[in-house]
């Protein structure tokens, strides 16, 4: 057998398992992490096997193996639901915003990245709020305190953006020193606030009546079950995927089955009832946003989404990672909205001032 006729078969067996995988993943959120957690871990993996099926893609292609390279564009054409949201193409165009539109910002503000807030050294994630121009701003791990080290006070918060006059907080863990939850500012009156009934010591959602314009817009605020990994763990992460070490690997593989697993099950229940919730308002105007804690490929994301539309997926481009620490570069912050408000621009901004970039977009209610 000639030398490249072997590595030809040798690349055909690896790329059938990596096209396996990558379809199993691609269609992972059917099955719920409470039935297997084998499927959430793959479908975690996703755009690991989508770029390794691209690649065979093109190998098949230079070396003109048409039957092989057809197939392989087959298996994309099979998973292009979740490649399509996963990594949406759309060309960004700037327009001057309509007459009507208002601008919806989802941000994970990580206690405002511990830093106070002074008239000569302000913070830096109040500035971006104050400076983005939108009508409703809904913030996750909102913190607030009563120590001036690095620890926001309420009155800091409020006095900064006071161009909202209408503001409900839902503190999720306390302690002597400062609160953690949601917040959410608005330059429309919001008409009632309540917290979503499902129980958790970090994280939660929220559902408030907004009135726009005369139009009722309800807007559900999420901080679905994290996944809890330390630094130490992001870390060894980091030395793995630089060294791929097997003793490593082995620890890894143990802290990810444990704290992942478990926090994908939780997530999985705390989703079912966010999408209850949904449902329960029926054909209503609906803005479901925040960090999901969940890639576009999973069961969570999926149960929240529902029959709702992506923001990003109808008018972003690219992955469009909003967490950004370590190797961990995922898409986990989401804005959804019904079919009575469409989108005109999304947008993820980059700035490093906290552990996820801020996501926003300009919607017509109409």
């Amino acid at each position: 057998m000639k030398p490249l006729g072997f590595f030809h078969r040798v690349m055909l067996m690896l790329n059938m398992i990596v096209m396996l995988l990558f379809v199993v993943a691609a269609y992972s959120y059917l099955v719920s992490p409470k039935q297997s957690v084998v499927f959430p871990f793959l479908g975690l993996m996703f755009p690991v096997f989508m770029v390794a099926n691209l690649f065979f893609t093109v190998y098949w292609l230079c070396f003109r193996k048409w039957l092989r390279f057809l197939v392989v564009v087959f298996s994309f054409l099979i998973c292009w639901k979740s490649v399509s949201s996963y990594v949406p193409i759309h060309i960004p165009h700037a327009e001057a915003p309509a007459k009507g539109v208002i601008k919806i910002l989802s941000y994970n503000v990580m206690g405002f990245g511990y830093k106070d807030h002074t008239a000569k050294k302000p913070n830096p994630i109040l500035r971006y709020i104050i400076d983005s121009g939108a009508d409703i701003v809904c913030l996750q791990e909102y913190m607030t305190g009563i120590s001036p080290d690095g620890i926001l006070t309420e009155k800091k918060i409020r006095d900064a953006l006071k161009m909202y006059p209408y503001y409900y907080k839902l503190p999720l863990t306390r302690n002597a020193r400062y609160t953690v939850g949601l917040g959410i500012f608005s330059k429309y009156p919001i008409l009632k606030s309540r917290k979503v009934r499902y129980d958790s010591a970090f994280n939660g959602s929220t559902l408030h009546e907004i009135r726009v314009d005369g139009k009722t817009v309800y807007v559900i605020n999420n901080h679905l079950e994290s996944f809890k990994l330390t630094m130490g763990d992001r870390s060894r992460y980091a030395e793995f995927i630089g060294s791929i070490s097997s003793g490593v690997s082995d620890n890894l593989i143990e802290t990810m089955q444990r704290k992942l697993g478990a926090a994908f099950r939780i997530r999985a229940e705390q989703a079912e009832i966010v999408a209850e919730e949904i449902a329960a308002l029926k054909d209503e105007r609906i803005v479901v946003c925040g960090d999901f804690n969940d890639t576009p490929v999973s069961y969570a994301y999926r149960t929240v989404r529902g029959r709702l539309s992506d923001a990003f997926e109808e008018s972003g481009c690219g992955v469009g990672a909003t967490y950004n620490q370590n190797f961990f570069r995922f898409r986990l912050d989401h804005i959804l909205f019904s079919q009575h408000i469409s989108v005109c621009e999304t947008k993820i901004d980059r700035i490093p001032f906290s552990d996820h970039y801020p996501v926003w977009c300009r919607v017509e209610i109409r």
